[in-house]
């Protein structure tokens, strides 16, 4: 079995190369990454963790604020709408995503799977989570 090798990341992990890690996950921070990756163009293991899991961090505050403001209630199955088609975006990026190193077909059917099954769960119930 051949080794496969990140492009993004050194091939030695060892404190070295910590800023090359660093400049590589700071990289997850920008619109270039997020297009790469709903396009399915970055590995399997980024595309199921940081499209599920990294933009929560911009819609759990989202939620948080709409839930501290009364009168934004109503934007709230909106926005939990928006995320759930959001996931169908990502669901699909998993399905296009090159698996990395050993992982194969069985990690992408469950990545796309739990995604679809996220995004099912936001699109049935945000016409139930209005707050009104």
């Amino acid at each position: 079995m051949t080794e496969q090798h990140d492009e993004h990341l050194p091939k030695d992990m060892t404190p070295v190369n910590e800023a090359s890690i660093r400049e590589e996950r700071a990289r997850m921070f920008t619109l270039g990454f997020w297009k790469s990756l709903l396009a399915g163009k970055e590995g399997l293991g980024d595309t199921f963790w940081a499209g599920n899991y990294l933009a929560a961090l911009f819609f759990i505050p989202v939620y948080v604020i709409l839930l501290a403001i009364p009168p934004l209630y109503g934007l709230f199955p909106y926005v939990f709408g928006a995320f759930g088609i959001y996931l169908l975006f990502v669901a699909r990026a998993v399905a296009k995503a090159k698996p990395k190193g050993n992982s194969g077909l069985g990690l992408k059917i469950v990545g796309v799977l739990w995604t679809l099954m996220n995004a099912t769960m936001c699109l049935t119930m945000s016409p139930f989570t209005g707050g009104v």
